[in-house]
């Protein structure tokens, strides 16, 4: 007889955006593998997989914990799950355990207190961001008609992951989240510093930076950088510009 539900086996946990493997708290986090959730079973969180307000812990039986505590499951499939970390700090080697079917898997990963990353569009590398009536940036040609350049001088949303504790601590769990970074980003558009206007979180592990276009910066591609407490964003991120 053919074991129909074997055993699930992490290969990888890493920042779900920047790929960094080094994850932190209140992060989102991609584990890669096999048989990580039920063959066939490919889904996102629901809105009926939350209850009173708080983020699903489990979906389909497929449960993930970090260093014993629960984290949030927002994707599964039998070969990837996208979960956000808890809030409570971690440093150094932790355990990450994914239950599915009964059967669990467990790995060692580095934990610092930031993984900071850029969300890009559909794999890069072009940042997620928008003007500020909400409407998405990058070059005309990317989206037709829905994507549209950023000005020199505009103020823009830009989102990212992994940028760690905020002035008005995260209520683990919970459905909203909110509260200003202690401290401002140094972000660098075309390697020109940018004016941050605020960093916080606006969502649950969703992260956002308002950000002052430079002036000066030229025409087409520029790299985006964000360094916060001695680490920086992943390379190759770009803003697209036309004057």
């Amino acid at each position: 007889l053919t074991n129909v539900n074997p055993s699930p086996r992490i290969s990888a946990v890493v920042n779900a955006e920047g790929g960094s493997p080094a994850i932190a708290p209140n992060t989102w986090v991609e584990i890669d593998g096999s048989n990580l959730a039920p063959p066939g079973d490919s889904r996102l969180w629901q809105g009926t997989d939350f209850v009173n307000g708080q983020l699903p812990i489990q979906l389909d039986g497929v449960g993930v914990t970090i260093n014993g505590k629960a984290a949030y499951v927002y994707y599964i499939s039998p070969s990837q799950v996208n979960v956000l970390t808890p809030p409570d700090a971690m440093q150094g080697a932790v355990q990450v355990q994914l239950t599915s079917a009964g059967f669990t898997s467990g790995t060692s990963v580095q934990a610092q207190q930031v993984s900071p990353s850029l969300f890009v569009i559909n794999g890069g590398p072009y940042v997620l961001a928008t003007h500020a009536n909400g409407s998405l940036l990058g070059p005309a040609t990317l989206y037709p008609g829905s994507t549209t350049p950023a000005k020199p001088g505009e103020t823009v949303v830009v989102y990212a992951n992994g940028f760690g504790p905020t002035s008005v601590p995260v209520v683990s769990g919970s459905g909203t989240q909110s509260g200003t970074l202690p401290s401002l980003p140094t972000i660098n558009v075309g390697g020109t510093a940018a004016a941050v206007l605020f960093a916080g979180l606006v969502s649950p592990g969703l992260y956002q930076f308002n950000v002052v276009v430079p002036s000066s910066t030229p025409d087409g591609d520029n790299s985006l950088t964000v360094s916060y407490n001695g680490l920086s964003t992943q390379a190759g991120v770009l803003l697209w510009c036309k004057h």
